[in-house]
């Protein structure tokens, strides 16, 4: 179904590339803080918020999250589509401050699932460094292992056994951050919703802009075009194995949380915004050439929310879905990347005899303003 290739190159530089944006992403949330007057100053309307950030809130959780990508023939208006093999997850996670951690396993593994779907090896970090004014969402996330979601769609002669084409070779790397501010501040936290350290008492919200940093890497054995495809000459035949791009963009919206009865919450948001990126694509077999091109498209952000909220007690999910679509250095083709986390909390807010310095950026001094260390 899928053609063996020759094996493919071993890129030099990814390693050291990849370590690059690591350092890069860190230095940019620390660059952009701009120190704590700006980042997590807590000056904002005590009748709409109730903001607990110096106490330690600590929660339950259970996940799914799951990467979808797809390969478009603009063409003929027909894409590949690969899926990873998601899987539920439990565990615990914390705020204090700015910072949050949650660190979960997924003890279910189904064989049935894994037959299905084949096995799916992941590593999957996010980070959410929520400021009053400024927010950052921070990506990094590696998976081996995809199957073909809609092979009814694009192979010939296709019989559904219970079973989909299983890719175990093919990988993905993709890393980035996405930063935007917060207008109507005063009023809205989007921290109460999705870091459950702030209760939000009356319904508001605000209009949002920022930008995104994205890099992606897709590699396999063989082509992600299987030969058996329908049509043959779906992106005109060309037989890559090897995609990468490097996308900024800029984005805006608006979100708003629903308030009934001052504990029921129900959050929604939407930021839309163009990008411009670098794409690469090329093929381990020697007959293909490599191509690269720079290119356009589009950057999107969900967030939606709905739960219960007290001085304490917080009890809810949330959903968040970052989407990424551009064109391909191949004439005609785009791809899109579609990055989602559902996430179901418990969480309990704790009063602490003593703040934990190194977690609050009040403490640190290589932050303060030489006005306030006289």
């Amino acid at each position: 179904m899928f053609a063996k290739m020759k094996p493919s190159r071993i890129q030099k530089q990814r390693s050291s590339f990849q370590f690059l944006i690591l350092i890069l992403v860190f230095f940019s949330m620390v660059g952009n803080a701009n120190g704590q007057h700006q980042f997590i100053k807590n000056d904002y309307d005590t009748t709409y918020i109730c903001s607990y950030t110096e106490e330690f809130t600590a929660r339950v959780l259970s996940a799914l999250s799951f990467v979808d990508i797809s390969f478009k023939d603009n063409e003929i208006n027909k894409s590949l589509k690969y899926g990873i093999n998601s899987k539920v997850a439990i565990g615990l996670g914390f705020n204090y401050s700015v910072f949050g951690i949650n660190l979960g396993i997924s003890p279910w593994a189904s064989s049935v699932s894994n037959s299905k779907y084949g096995k799916t090896k992941s590593i999957d970090f996010r980070m959410n460094l929520y400021g009053r004014k400024i927010i950052f969402d921070l990506y990094l996330m590696s998976h081996t292992g995809f199957y073909l979601s809609n092979p009814e769609s694009v192979l010939n002669n296709w019989e559904d056994n219970g079973t989909y084409p299983l890719r175990p070779d093919m990988t993905m790397f993709s890393a980035g951050i996405v930063s935007q501010y917060i207008f109507n501040n005063k009023k809205f936290s989007l921290r109460a919703t999705y870091l459950q350290n702030e209760w939000q008492k009356k319904s508001a919200g605000s209009f949002i802009i920022g930008g995104s940093f994205f890099y992606s890497h897709f590699h396999g054995d063989s082509s992600f075009i299987p030969t058996d495809i329908n049509p043959p000459y779906f992106i005109n035949g060309y037989k890559f194995n090897h995609s990468s791009s490097i996308n900024f963009g800029i984005n805006g919206g608006y979100s708003h949380t629903f308030v009934l009865k001052r504990n029921y919450f129900f959050s929604i948001g939407l930021s839309l915004g163009p990008q411009i990126g670098y794409s690469e694509t090329s093929s381990s077999d020697i007959g293909w050439p490599d191509k690269s091109s720079v290119t356009m498209g589009l950057n999107g952000l969900i967030r939606t929310g709905i739960g219960y909220n007290s001085r304490r007690i917080y009890f809810g999910a949330f959903f968040i879905n970052e989407y990424l679509s551009h064109q391909l250095s191949i004439n005609n083709v785009s791809s899109s990347m579609s990055v989602g986390i559902f996430r179901l909390n418990f969480a309990y807010r704790f009063t602490l005899k003593k703040p934990i310095k190194f977690l609050n950026p009040n403490y640190w001094k290589f932050l303060q303003s030489k006005e306030s260390k006289r």
